[in-house]
């Protein structure tokens, strides 16, 4: 029986959490896991840590209780417990049973900075998400010094301070307690690369097949699926990292992939989507569809080329912890505002209109947009009763939409907007390549 099948609100779950989150462990998760999972993949994380608080260990629970709690449908639950699993942040188990739905949910605690940044994979995809400068700046604040040099250890040991005498009826206990139970890092397997076709193309080569141990191994599916290899590129890349003295050097190893990616494809790193990020519009599915399912925090990133300031994401978070408004109307605000402020995103500008939007009840991005176009023809109108280029005093005007004065008569009326299609391998458009949204935008300034 698949996931999903089984996956129902009446479903039982149960947390496995043995360790506790401490301080460290929630700056690496804000730092390093948040950036890449999103909000509602992180929020669902912490809901379940900070649940076992509260419920009593192992308490059987019921996925409405997450659904109601988050605001959450069983898909977007789904979704984000995906991203969750593969980040090596949760491990899912079900029961055997035949009859018998239940899932069992085992938190694992983040990976130590220092294994995070080795790690090709989770490395490389943040730097992917937050840029150079981001990225060499929380990785900066995580480094603690070493030991200082010419320095001996004089530590005590326990038989040197504590004397003990035997108890007969003394037995070490043999339960399992409360400990830390930290990620193993993004899930991969090794059967996610062909190992034999790779030792075909190594036939002949000074590259013994006993220089792949599990470890090794391991960090070839890595690459492999970080910089879209196959065995043949791996090979090349292995002819530069091995020797017949010492075999495959991993370091080496990470910097000849790199570099053979580059050669390739001109990039200084790839980019990454999820699976369900990669999936784009279909045919059928307009511009405004996929707005619905873009994160705002997402689409604030491909709006600023991946580069949004302190005030940008202090009004994304305004806007998703202070207002009821779903993603959808949440981007089209967003697009709406920096296109009439002419690149800035003014709090209070922004707030406004949030307010008005959800007093109306918008729930959707067409939504959104439809009561745009409406504000737009209801102007139209009153100019040609009015003759004038301005409102006339009386005129109720929400005021989420009062702008300046037109400076020029209006134009002839352009076509609406098409909702782009999107090609499968094609970014979601950045501000400056939304043409139908600044055709949009420009109907208004006309106006």
């Amino acid at each position: 029986m698949k996931f999903n099948e089984r996956l129902k609100p009446n479903t039982e779950f149960i947390v496995y959490q043995p360790g506790t989150l401490s301080n460290d462990n929630y700056e690496i998760l804000n730092a390093l896991y948040l950036p890449v999972i999103g909000t509602e993949a992180f929020g669902i994380y912490l809901y379940l840590c900070e649940s076992t608080k509260v419920q009593d260990k192992l308490a059987v629970r019921f996925h409405r209780e997450l659904m109601d709690e988050l605001s959450l449908n069983l898909t977007g639950f789904e979704s984000s417990l995906d991203k969750l699993e593969a980040i090596g942040l949760v491990r899912t188990y079900v029961s055997n049973k035949a009859h018998d739905d239940l899932f069992i949910y085992r938190l694992l605690q983040p990976l130590p900075a220092e294994m995070y940044f080795k790690d090709p994979m989770l490395s490389m995809y943040l730097y992917s998400q937050v840029g150079s400068a981001k990225f060499n700046d929380k990785k900066d604040r995580l480094i603690y010094p070493e030991l200082p040099e010419d320095i001996t250890e004089v530590t005590k040991k326990f038989t040197e301070v504590f004397y003990h005498s035997r108890d007969a009826s003394f037995r070490t206990p043999n339960e399992k307690f409360k400990q830390d139970d930290v990620s193993r890092g993004p899930s991969v397997d090794l059967d996610d690369f062909d190992f034999e076709v790779l030792f075909t193309h190594l036939k002949g080569t000074r590259i013994d097949k006993q220089f792949f141990t599990k470890e090794v191994k391991m960090l070839v599916v890595q690459l492999s699926q970080l910089f879209k290899l196959n065995a043949y590129d791996i090979k090349q890349i292995l002819l530069q990292s091995s020797s017949p003295q010492f075999g495959i050097d991993k370091d080496r190893l990470k910097t000849e992939a790199r570099k053979y990616y580059q050669k390739e494809y001109g990039e200084v790193v790839p980019s990454f989507t999820t699976a369900e990020e990669a999936v784009k519009p279909a045919g059928d599915e307009s511009y405004l569809e996929s707005l619905d399912k873009a994160s705002p925090l997402d689409r604030i990133n491909d709006l600023r080329s991946y580069k949004p300031s302190e005030n940008d994401l202090k009004v994304v978070t305004e806007l998703i912890v202070k207002t009821g408004l779903e993603n959808g109307v949440i981007n089209v605000l967003l697009e709406y505002a920096i296109q009439m402020k002419d690149g800035e995103l003014p709090l209070r500008y922004v707030m406004t209109i949030a307010e008005n939007w959800e007093k109306e009840g918008y729930r959707t991005a067409s939504e959104a947009y439809q009561s745009i176009m409406e504000f737009r023809e209801a102007q139209e109108e009153n100019r040609r009763k009015r003759q004038f280029k301005y409102a006339g005093p009386g005129e109720e005007q929400p005021a989420w939409l009062k702008e300046k004065s037109a400076e020029k008569q209006p134009q002839q009326k352009a076509a609406e907007p098409k909702a782009p299609k999107k090609k499968n391998k094609e970014p979601m458009k950045t501000l400056k390549d939304d043409e139908d949204f600044s055709e949009l935008i420009n109907k208004f300034r006309e106006n």
